[in-house]
C-alpha cells in the first residue's frame, strides 16, 4: 500500500506517500508490517496522573511540533511520537517536573544541551530534558523543524547524488574508511 497523495505546502502541490493503517490498532506506518506498539494507546492515557507542570511542558512541546508542519500523533505504551511520514520526534517520559524528549537527524548536532546523543546506523538520536517551558526556545524549534523536514519527511533519502553516483553526505567531513581497507588509487585519464 504505497499510495501517493497530493499535499499543499507553501502554496505548492507536492506528492506525499499516504501512510498504511494497522487494521488492529489504527497506527499509521510508512509501510505494512512495521514493528509498533499495537494497542489502545492514547495521549490522554499517557498524560493520566501526570503533574500540572509536566502537562504544561507537554503542551509546549506539542506547540513546537505543530509549528513544523502537518503531523500525526502516534501514542504508544511508554511514549508519544510525532510523525510526518515517519516518527521524527517523541516525548519519552513525563516526570513530576520534567519532560524527556528526542528527535532524529541524519547527522549529529553538537550542543551541551543534549543529555545523550546516539548514533543508530546512518541516523542520530538527540535526547533532551526540559524542566521549564522557556527551555523550549528558538534553538529547539530550529532542531525540530530540521528533524521534521530531513527525517520526518524523509528528505535525507532524496539528497541528489554526486558525480560518482553516491548520495551526498550531510556533513562536510570526508567519508570514513572501513577498517582494513586501503584508499583507492586514482588513475589519470588523458
Amino acid at each position: 500500500m504505497r499510495a501517493v497523495g497530493l499535499r499543499k505546502r507553501d502554496g505548492v502541490k507536492t506528492h506525499r506517500r499516504l501512510l498504511w493503517k494497522c487494521p488492529r490498532c489504527g497506527a499509521k506506518l510508512v509501510s505494512r508490517g512495521l514493528s509498533h506498539s499495537c494497542g489502545p494507546y492514547t495521549v490522554e492515557k499517557f498524560l493520566q496522573g501526570k503533574s500540572s507542570k509536566s502537562r504544561v511542558l507537554f503542551e509546549r512541546f506539542v506547540r513546537l511540533i505543530g509549528a513544523c508542519g502537518p503531523y500525526e500523533v502516534a501514542p504508544a505504551r511508554t511514549r508519544v511520537a510525532f510523525m510526518a511520514s515517519v516518527r521524527f520526534a517523541s516525548v519519552n517520559r513525563l516526570g513530576a517536573a520534567s519532560l524527556d524528549a528526542h528527535f532524529v537527524l541524519p547527522e549529529t548536532v553538537a550542543s551541551p544541551r543534549f543529555r545523550r546523543v546516539e548514533r543508530l546506523g546512518k541516523l542520530t538520536v538527540h535526547h533532551l530534558r526540559f524542566t521549564e517551558p522557556q527551555q523550549m526556545d528558538e534553538e529547539v524549534q530550529a532542531w525540530l523543524r530540521r528533524s521534521y523536514a530531513e527525517y520526518g519527511e524523509r528528505r535525507w533519502l532524496k539528497r541528489p547524488p554526486t558525480a560518482t553516483g553516491r548520495v551526498r553526505r550531510a556533513s562536510s567531513a570526508p567519508p570514513k574508511r572501513r577498517k582494513g581497507t586501503r584508499p583507492r588509487r586514482r588513475t589519470r585519464t588523458a
